[in-house]
């Protein structure tokens, strides 16, 4: 397990944990909300929690714009889908079902993220990779039932 150790001393590791724990919270909260209001409205009202991360971003940079426009192409195609997303999964939590299986299921995006890092990014996938890949399929067929 000498990769455990590495891991924790690097930045994106902590990165993650972090990502984790604010999408877990987010997770539970876009359920509470999802039940009080349609999925439109909580997609709507999102943004206004998004805004002040987004300025205070732009801020630390001095106001200063990027210039690539492939780069800012991807991050508003990028807004698009998540939007898009967020507003079904706010549908798939109105719709009655239960919450962990409907967090669950959504949360195998990673899984179309690996198979298109793969085809367009030609990215390669070790044996361990892959292994990991296919238990994660199996637990979320498991946790499913």
């Amino acid at each position: 397990m000498a990769l455990l150790p590495a891991a924790f001393k690097a930045k994106w590791f902590w990165y993650s944990v972090l990502c984790v724990i604010c999408w877990g919270g987010w997770a539970l909260l876009q359920k509470m909300g999802s039940v009080e209001v349609p999925a439109a409205t909580v997609q709507f009202l999102f943004t206004f929690g998004a805004l002040p991360i987004a300025l205070a971003l732009l801020a630390a940079k001095r106001f200063k714009m990027e210039k690539s426009l492939a780069g800012i192409a991807c991050a508003v195609l990028m807004g698009v889908l998540a939007g898009v997303g967020n507003a079904a999964l706010s549908a798939a939590y109105r719709s009655g079902g239960n919450t962990a299986v409907i967090t669950a299921a959504t949360a195998m995006y990673p899984m179309i993220s690996v198979v298109l890092g793969v085809l367009v990014l030609r990215e390669k996938l070790t044996p361990r990779h892959l292994l990991g890949l296919f238990l994660a399929g199996v637990a979320f067929i498991l946790f499913s039932l």
